[in-house]
């Protein structure tokens, strides 16, 4: 009667708090949310609930599994034979996910092996095996911090991970990871789910009717790590002697003047039962009314949950240094006499616990670890307890009735009623069964947690939770494999890079040998030759010599490149690794070993290309000061080639640097918005990638009024060399359009500025009238070209024809072809992840049209050093006569020749294919682009037809959708406009 009576005052508070508001202070009654969803089983409580938390007794063994906690496995410290204490570390923690394992009694360590534990998959896994040595308990305790206030917050995160403090509600993920979770997130709420709503549990209601000041004193600890406003126990209402103790424990805590004053904003929220109002998103849903978002965790909505028993462990290794080795366990089932609680050490056998409620003689029909909805089945019950053992389901054979055969699906919907997760269970139902794992990714099956409602509630009792956790599985596997393909291409990269190093320091050797030969013979045709031959000796030298030191230069840069991407790719790798905490220590190792390797490379490589720019600087000092009288015309032209590789050397340095700008500019912006992130590194990034660009901007521009000072008069151009205005006019007419888009973008940056009320308005009218004034200049720049191309076309000179033939080096055409290839593929991937995003609506369209652009760029790039180099292959370069005889001058084409007789004719049919291929990838990005406008519109209209049909709870998230879907819209038709531009300029 008096419980009855207690309950139903508990109720009549739970039924208040549903309607009253959220309280701000301590008096009132917090409001009650609830969440979509649920069912009520029986509760079967009662069976274990009456009975006293009794301490069990000391087991003779002891089986501790290494894996005892979500991340990776502990590491043994102890070897066979040795004695341990209670409390002892045994096996150390592996990474930042993960905890070790303390013996959890005195003995001798007498095995080191694989046994079989207490996991759904029946599989076995390392252990540690004590047995007991006499009756005496020695202790191994840490340092008891009774007055803990007087610690520093890492030192009380150190001693929840020395102690081994793990979720015992849940996973078990390690409680000092959780204590961490400030250092990103915002918390504000800390909760106790104390709710305990699968049937027959009664362990965390036992620990609050038994510790409540111990729960106390261990929410005030973990609220002094995670700094929250709120601390709410959540607790179901049939739990009313725990409601009782909980809230005595409070008054009195409040009420002891020796310590400082309790935390006023400590609240027990009593809410209905109802199945499963335990899972840790329902329960922030019911007390705060919050969301966690899809494959989110709780502090992304500003929530920190721990379980009572996690909270007990906390206060006990914090005040008493008792590393985590028992926790309370549920004995209770139809098959047992005397069902109850206990306190047991970890380790222990389940057959003697069991033997602890006296089983019945009819024997246990079926043995569970858990609760009936989401517990699984014991084959054995030698099988020990781990840290996640919460209970012990016996049932008798008149308790479990014989399977139901599974029935066709009749699509009632009564699955999707009850699921607390919001999903579609008949759906994900049937790509499971169809092995469609991917559309089961799709539609969030990663959000299901597993509660069991569905199978509850499902007329034709198909097994479904069965279903979905073989569909999780097999994705993990997958997941697996895939990780397992990347490290190994990881290393075969690795190789590749490593070769490329080899061969390149083994080709730069060759060179410097042919060098030092050429020199050799260099000097002593100088000192048999007269002064007129000594010229032209030298002459020779410069054009045949040239192109060597630059292929070096080039074989070196693509080293040192293959080098640092191969180092990027190792770290990449190597915090993939870390940041997953699956993988094991020899991983690990390997991974730092390949990085440590790969940074070894990259510094050999740079030292290989400083030592080759040096030794091409002064090889080309010598021969550039030998060459006189008629030999200036014949080395003007290699001049202006290197004069126009080192411009576009510069232009593409300083795009990038003005790149690395919008990027760091962005980051900062996105950090300065959201209020997370190091803003001062980030300002910092800021003002180095603006230094470095105006330190581009100035080396261009230097370079580029070198180059005009340096530039031959038209007059003495050659025939071959009248492309050159051409691409001149070319390239002015793109600076004309790109000058053209950014005043465009100014322009409708500083309208949107004026029409929000908000932004630098003086700044972005300053930017539309610098953005005029190049566009200006860009216009008077084109107009005064096109003038000039038609008269000094007519006045170039036809008897250097043949100079291009002699200056073009031999090329490696397989290397060309290999680079062409890389950058055909790089092309394909970027248009993949465009066309990708392009359809969903999500990601940066923007970025990855820029990636496109570069790639294509590269493209471009690679097939015209390939066709100028299968050109220069059809030509055999005129062979250098012996001293003293004159190199003759090469034969003029015959007019209208368009063969392959001619070197000019070569140079004419290069450049066209040069333009064509130009125009065909231009008007392959045009379409690219307007198919992903195209894609964008899609997605923007089905985001707000979505937005439209929407309810209140959902609204918000289709809201950011629409959103994100407006911007990559704008992005998509801004980069249109881009290419329509430099469409139109050709």
């Amino acid at each position: 009667m008096v419980l009855s009576l207690l309950k139903s005052m508990v109720t009549s508070r739970s039924a208040t708090s549903t309607a009253a508001p959220r309280a701000t202070g301590s008096d009132s009654v917090p409001r009650v949310f609830d969440f979509h969803g649920g069912i009520h089983p029986p509760e079967h409580k009662a069976l274990s609930n009456r009975a006293p938390l009794v301490a069990a007794p000391l087991p003779h063994e002891v089986v501790l599994p290494l894996s005892q906690h979500i991340g990776a496995p502990a590491q043994p410290l102890v070897e066979i034979g040795q004695r341990v204490k209670t409390g002892e570390l045994i096996a150390r923690a592996q990474g930042m996910i993960s905890a070790p394992v303390h013996a959890s009694i005195t003995g001798v360590v007498t095995a080191i092996e694989p046994r079989q534990i207490p996991h759904v998959s029946g599989l076995e896994d390392l252990c540690i095996v004590i047995e007991r040595d006499g009756e005496i308990d020695e202790w191994a305790r840490l340092e008891a911090w009774r007055d803990w206030r007087q610690q520093e917050a890492q030192d009380l995160i150190q001693r929840l991970q020395d102690a081994g403090v793990v979720g015992q509600g849940g996973a078990g993920f390690p409680s000092a990871v959780k204590a961490r979770v400030r250092e990103r997130h915002a918390i504000d709420t800390l909760i106790l789910n104390a709710a305990e709503c699968e049937p027959y549990i009664t362990a965390d209601d036992l620990t609050m009717r038994t510790h409540p000041e111990a729960l106390i004193e261990g929410l005030e600890i973990l609220a002094s790590l995670i700094g929250p406003e709120y601390i709410l126990i959540g607790i179901e209402d049939n739990k009313p002697e725990a409601v009782i103790a909980l809230e005595q424990a409070i008054r009195a805590r409040r009420a002891d003047k020796r310590l400082p004053p309790l935390d006023s904003r400590l609240e027990v929220v009593v809410v209905p039962t109802k199945y499963p109002s335990g899972g840790e998103k329902q329960l922030i849903k019911l007390l705060t009314g919050r969301e966690v978002p899809s494959r989110g965790l709780p502090a992304d909505v500003g929530v920190v949950v721990h379980n009572p028993g996690t909270v007990r462990a906390v206060q006990r290794a914090v005040c008493f240094g008792e590393p985590m080795i028992s926790r309370v366990v549920t004995l209770t089932g139809e098959a047992l006499q005397h069902p109850h609680n206990v306190e047991a050490r970890l380790g222990t056998a389940i057959g003697d616990l069991l033997r602890l409620a006296a089983p019945s003689a009819s024997g246990i029909a079926r043995l569970v670890m858990g609760g009936p909805m989401m517990g699984f089945t014991l084959e054995s019950d030698a099988l020990p307890i781990i840290k996640t053992t919460n209970c012990l389901l016996a049932s008798s054979p008149e308790a479990v009735p014989a399977p139901a055969v599974e029935q066709p699906c009749i699509r009632c919907g009564m699955c999707e009623q009850a699921c607390p997760a919001e999903l579609l269970p008949q759906q994900l139902y049937w790509f499971s069964k169809s092995r469609e794992f991917d559309k089961a990714e799709l539609y969030n099956l990663a959000d299901c947690i597993e509660c069991g409602a569905c199978s509850y509630v499902c007329p034709s009792q198909i097994p479904l939770v069965q279903y979905y956790r073989f569909a999780k599985g097999e994705i993990r596997t997958a997941q697996h494999e895939a990780r397992k393909s990347e490290r190994a291409r990881h290393r075969f990269e690795f190789k590749q890079a490593r070769m490329a190093r080899e061969e390149a320091e083994k080709e730069a050797k060759r060179q410097q040998r042919a060098q030092a030969a050429q020199k050799a013979a260099a000097a002593r045709a100088d000192a048999s030759a007269t002064a007129d031959t000594t010229s032209t000796s030298a002459s020779t030298a410069t054009t045949a010599a040239q192109p060597a030191p630059a292929t070096d230069i080039k074989a070196f840069k693509t080293a040192r490149a293959a080098a640092n991407i191969a180092l990027k790719k190792a770290e990449k790798a190597l915090k993939a690794a870390q940041d997953s905490g699956e993988s094991s220590a020899s991983d690990l190792a390997a991974l730092e070993a390949n990085v440590t390797a790969a940074k070894a490379k990259l510094a050999s490589a740079e030292s290989a290309l400083k030592a080759a720019s040096e030794a091409s600087e002064s090889a080309a000092a010598a021969p550039a000061s030998a060459a006189t009288g008629a030999s200036a015309p014949a080395a003007a032209a290699p001049a202006a080639a290197a004069s126009a590789g080192d411009l576009k050397a510069l232009k593409t340095a300083r795009a990038a640097a003005n790149i690395a700008v919008k990027k760091a500019e962005k980051a900062l912006k996105t950090a300065q918005d959201s209020g997370e992130g190091d803003i001062a590194a980030l300002e910092a990034s800021v003002t180095d990638a603006r230094a470095r660009l105006a330190k581009a901007e100035a080396d261009l521009k230097a370079a580029s009024e070198t180059s005009e000072s340096a530039a031959p008069a038209p007059a003495s151009t050659s025939t071959t060399g009248a492309a050159a205005p051409a691409a001149d006019l070319k390239a002015l007419k793109t600076a004309r359009a790109a000058a053209n888009i950014a005043v465009k973008k100014a322009e409708k940056a500083l309208k949107t500025a004026q029409d929000s009320g908000e932004g630098d308005i003086a700044a972005l009218e300053a930017s539309v009238t610098d953005a005029r004034a190049r566009l200006a200049k860009a216009e008077a720049d084109l107009k005064a070209a096109s003038e000039s191309a038609a008269p000094a076309a007519a006045s170039t000179s036809t008897t250097g024809a043949a100079a291009p033939a002699a200056a073009a080096p031999a090329a490696d055409l397989k290397a060309f072809k290999t680079a062409r290839a890389a950058a055909n593929i790089a092309v394909k991937k970027a248009e993949k992840a465009l066309a990708r995003a392009s359809e969903s609506g999500e990601g940066d369209i923007e970025d990855l049209q820029t990636l496109l652009a570069t790639a294509q760029e590269n493209l471009r790039a690679a097939e015209v050093r390939l066709t100028s180099a299968q050109a220069d292959g059809t030509v055999a370069p005129p062979a250098a006569k012996g001293a003293g005889e004159l190199i003759p001058e090469a034969p003029k084409a015959a007019a209208g020749s368009v063969g392959r007789g001619s070197m000019a004719s070569n140079v004419t049919l290069s450049q066209a294919e040069i333009e064509a291929s130009r125009a065909e990838n231009l008007a392959k990005r045009h379409k690219q682009v307007t198919i992903a406008v195209k894609a964008a519109e899609a997605a923007h209209r089905k985001a707000e037809a979505a937005l439209s049909e929407a309810d209140d709870e959902s609204r918000q998230r289709l809201a950011t959708k629409v959103d994100r879907t407006h911007r990559n819209l704008e992005h998509a038709r801004e980069s249109l406009a881009e290419v329509q531009a430099l469409v139109d300029a050709q």
